[in-house]
C-alpha cells in the first residue's frame, strides 16, 4: 500500500467517523424535537422557521 492509498483510506475513515456523529445528532435532536411538539421533527421546525423569517423579515424586529 503506498503513501497515497494510506492517507486516502485514513481520510475516508475520518469522514466516515464524521458522518456517524452527524447522523446520530441529527437522530437526536429530530426526536427531541419530535418529544417538544414538533411533529416531524427538524422539516416541522425548518417550516416555522421560514414562516417566522417571511413575517418577520427585518431581523432586529424579533427583539
Amino acid at each position: 500500500m503506498d503513501k497515497t492509498d494510506h492517507q486516502l483510506r485514513a481520510r475516508l475513515a475520518r469522514l466516515e467517523s464524521q458522518v456517524d456523529q452527524l447522523e446520530t445528532e441529527y437522530t437526536q435532536i429530530n426526536e427531541m424535537l419530535i418529544r417538544c411538539g414538533f411533529l416531524e421533527g427538524i422539516s416541522t421546525l425548518k417550516f416555522a422557521m421560514e414562516e417566522l423569517l417571511v413575517e418577520y423579515p427585518d431581523e432586529s424586529s424579533l427583539h
